[in-house]
């Protein structure tokens, strides 16, 4: 064990087997790989090493607030902001970590010393997911890399993920429907079921914000924004394969469809 520190770097490995390192309650925990791995709490893990900035760098830094942890997430390109936004939207996820583990490849491995993913995402039914975060560009350099971890997230008990992209419009709908996760366009819970009541049909966006207008007596911008809010957190429902507009569809929430992500690597 060590303490709580940020790592600046990797450490080399002398060992025959895979390490990984996290900061969890307080201290650094250095342990092989093994399946009781997906049994720590990863999604309660400090990043395992510093974020780097510099003048003129390219990347986009910044944080995330998360309306699934209410915590902001760190990110290091508008790419992983994307993701964290999709993570967010996805009621599977439940618990989401940024740069949550370093992973110390055997003593001997060709080129490679170590790697730290960029987000573990703790799901509803309990499992773990590790997630890489690359530009379509970049796919191809990042195989091996992506091949190893997926390799250890397998003996760990963890599924694993390599992100490049949403398809759009799904990807601009919703950075734009993202900006009503904020709680304060949640609704009082006393006016949910009149909320819900007005789009119990299935309607047009607009028809439904005039329909509960009337019924709450409150103004129609208030109104969109707690239905607008519902419809991030899951409650309702709007389609993302369209551009969304006022007379976009939005109804009672059934099971989601998986978001259209772009190909990754295998």
């Amino acid at each position: 064990m060590a303490e709580c520190e940020a790592l600046r770097s990797l450490p080399a490995n002398a060992t025959d087997s895979a390490r990984i390192l996290a900061r969890l309650d307080g201290r650094i925990l250095d342990e092989p790989v093994l399946p009781a791995c997906a049994s720590l709490r990863l999604e309660s893990s400090l990043p395992v090493r510093s974020f780097f900035s510099w003048p003129g760098k390219r990347n986009y830094e910044g944080s995330w607030w998360s309306s699934t942890t209410c915590a902001h997430v760190g990110f290091e390109s508008l790419l992983e902001r994307d993701f964290l936004m999709l993570a967010d939207y996805d009621r599977d996820v439940v618990g989401i970590a940024s740069q949550p583990l370093a992973v110390l490849w055997p003593k001997g491995t060709d080129s490679a010393r170590g790697h730290v993913p960029d987000f573990f995402l703790r799901l509803r039914d309990g499992g773990g997911r590790v997630v890489d975060v690359r530009h379509p560009d970049h796919l191809e350099a990042g195989a091996r890399q992506f091949s190893l971890t997926r390799a250890l997230c397998d003996e760990a008990g963890w599924d694993y993920e390599v992100f490049s992209g949403m398809a759009e419009p799904a990807a601009s709908n919703l950075r734009w429907l993202s900006g009503y996760r904020l709680h304060r366009y949640a609704p009082p819970s006393t006016i949910v079921p009149a909320l819900m009541e007005a789009v119990d049909s299935g309607v047009s966006l607009s028809a439904g914000v005039r329909r509960a207008s009337r019924m709450l007596r409150l103004e129609p911008s208030t109104v969109q924004a707690h239905l607008l809010h519902l419809a991030f957190i899951g409650v309702l429902q709007v389609g993302l394969d369209e551009p969304l507009s006022m007379e976009a569809w939005i109804a009672p929430a059934q099971e989601r469809s998986p978001m259209p992500r772009l190909a990754a690597a295998s």
